[in-house]
């Protein structure tokens, strides 16, 4: 149904992709540089961002929807689970931004993820800095995927909690969590 909407949709290229035209060569090389960064840090993710004048009378979500599953940004053995892809397109027209995630990385970053992302691109967005938008945008990404590194054998119980000391006790001996004490 997209595609009877929006039409063919372009042929978009990683990491960054300006059909606007409105990143310089240094601009885009340097907004390129940090997501290649991350990208080395997290080897199992891709990352694209996407400058475009999205249509007046489309809604963003659907055209995000659209461009992140046409605009071969994945290739064609990245599907479903195997997709782990992060996408930020930038409506260069309204300058707003939108990201999506591919569903391989649905467990793990969730939309409050993702939107500390967009709050930290916001600002330079505001004022027309698109490249610096990128920049923050995956800065602050490359923050929630650390933390979410640390956090994610908690939740599994792969990681061992911390181990209360009783001042009492002889010695270092560990008396174990808080609530064991009671």
């Amino acid at each position: 149904m997209a595609d009877r909407t929006f039409g063919i949709a372009p042929a978009l290229q990683r990491p960054v992709a300006d059909t606007t035209g409105q990143l310089g060569a240094f601009a885009q090389k340097r907004a390129a540089h940090v997501i290649t960064q991350v990208e080395r840090r997290f080897p199992q993710l891709a990352i694209a961002a996407v400058l475009m004048e999205v249509p007046q009378q489309a809604p963003l979500t659907a055209y995000a929807f659209w461009i992140f599953n046409r605009g071969r940004l994945s290739s064609a053995v990245e599907k479903g689970g195997e997709n782990r892809l992060v996408m930020l397109l930038i409506d260069t027209n309204t300058d707003r931004a939108i990201a999506m995630v591919g569903y391989g990385l649905e467990p793990f970053i969730q939309e409050i993820h993702l939107q500390t992302c967009l709050q930290a691109a916001q600002q330079p967005l505001q004022r027309g800095h698109f490249a610096q938008a990128i920049e923050s945008f995956t800065r602050e990404l490359d923050r929630q995927l650390r933390e979410l590194c640390r956090l994610v054998p908690k939740q599994f119980g792969l990681a061992q909690e911390t181990q209360w000391l009783d001042a009492s006790a002889p010695g270092d001996e560990a008396v174990g969590m808080a609530e064991s004490l009671y």
